[in-house]
């Protein structure tokens, strides 16, 4: 079947292609944030601060992805914004100040949420061209992307290689591989002209599985934007072993997607709800309480393995809301769950430079307990709904 010049199969793998080139981006940040806040000798509160202006970007980018995607379709955007996130990427390697790195971060955000917007909107459309799931094998690659992106970070950093020139490699790759996909013709009639709301008050049961998301987005943020410095300061690796936890965790992010589809399908989303706080809270006290090399490594694969399917099943618990549409749900249980990204940052960063990082690992595995009692309530509102 051929949809304007494209067939349904070479969408999908566009498709795959541009959640990659999400990923090498996004996880090379993070691979390189140790060394951009020695840069300019920040403490862990005062770093805390500057990573504020990223999720506060993507915060204030929802709706404007929203309206963009709207306009002018999902395709458009997702080329344009992936052009430009690969490009704002590369800036950050530039800056001398803190505070114009803080508004680097502010329109990396933007831009990042710009991108993940159109890539996920545009996947849905792709996945309406086929009778089975394939969804989670997106956002599987993205993962992989971040894999091995850690890899390269770590290879970067082991051969002195500066963010500079590491970024402006990674830059290169992607906005080549996005020109390469738009001079190769493309299906003009898949777009998305949805409007899809953000702003929208939940429901108690919407609000609930909120809250899990947001615990959930704590926790990434700060293995995203901690994970390397916590081996750093507190497990006190060598410098080139500085990513291996954070490896460890992309790794776990990578199986657990690849078969989340059948493990939800065997245990159910309110088992697998339980089984992934369980995992996400035994791996941060793991790490805490055990702070070596190894035991570390495990613990950080723990928490990837609870967080890999978490926002998938907290979207297809709200799809299933008696209450109002599928989109209105997602898009009220994204809203609140983002509120997580604004807070990671200022809450890690404060604590790591107050009491030590570990103290803001141990809040972590709090709120992931926090997820398991939460689940309860869930459980009984998902309970009556199916009555």
């Amino acid at each position: 079947m051929l949809l304007g010049t494209l067939s349904k199969e070479k969408l999908r793998w566009i498709t795959l292609i541009f959640f990659f080139l999400s990923g090498i981006i996004t996880a090379s940040w993070a691979s390189r944030i140790p060394d951009v806040q020695n840069k300019f000798g920040l403490n862990d509160a005062q770093w805390g601060f500057i990573l504020f202006a990223l999720p506060l970007g993507l915060v204030i980018g929802l709706p404007i992805s929203s309206w963009i995607v709207a306009k002018y379709s999902a395709r458009k955007t997702m080329i344009i914004s992936s052009i430009l996130f690969a490009f704002i990427f590369f800036l950050l390697a530039l800056p001398s100040n803190k505070w114009h790195l803080a508004i680097l971060l502010f329109f990396f955000g933007l831009l990042r949420n710009a991108t993940n917007f159109s890539i996920n909107t545009y996947s849905i459309e792709v996945q309406k061209l086929y009778d089975r799931p394939i969804i989670s094998t997106f956002h599987g690659i993205w993962s992989l992307a971040c894999l091995l992106a850690a890899g390269v970070g770590t290879l970067m950093i082991a051969a002195g290689i500066i963010p500079l020139w590491h970024f402006l490699f990674i830059s290169i790759i992607t906005i080549t591989g996005c020109l390469i996909y738009k001079n190769g013709g493309y299906d003009r009639n898949i777009q998305s002209g949805e409007r899809r709301p953000i702003l929208i008050m939940p429901t108690r049961y919407l609000f609930l599985l909120g809250l899990i998301i947001l615990c959930g987005m704590i926790c990434e943020v700060t293995m995203f934007d901690w994970g390397v410095n916590y081996f750093r300061s507190v497990i006190q690796v060598k410098k080139e072993w500085s990513t291996a936890g954070y490896t460890a965790y992309i790794i776990a992010m990578v199986s657990g997607r690849l078969v989340g589809d059948k493990l939800m399908a065997h245990y159910g989303p309110i088992k697998m709800l339980f089984i992934n706080g369980f995992l996400m809270a035994s791996g941060f006290f793991i790490a805490i309480v055990f702070p070596f090399f190894l035991t570390a490594c495990l613990g950080f694969l723990l928490v990837g393995l609870g967080n890999s399917i978490l926002v998938p099943m907290i979207y297809g618990l709200a799809g299933q809301s008696k209450d109002m549409a599928p989109g209105y749900a997602i898009a009220s249980v994204t809203m609140v769950g983002y509120i997580g990204f604004l807070m990671g940052p200022l809450v890690v960063g404060n604590i790591s430079e107050s009491w030590g990082m570990k103290w803001a690992f141990a809040l972590m595995g709090v709120l992931s307990i926090s997820m398991i009692g939460i689940t309860v309530l869930v459980r009984k509102h998902h309970k009556l709904m199916k009555q």
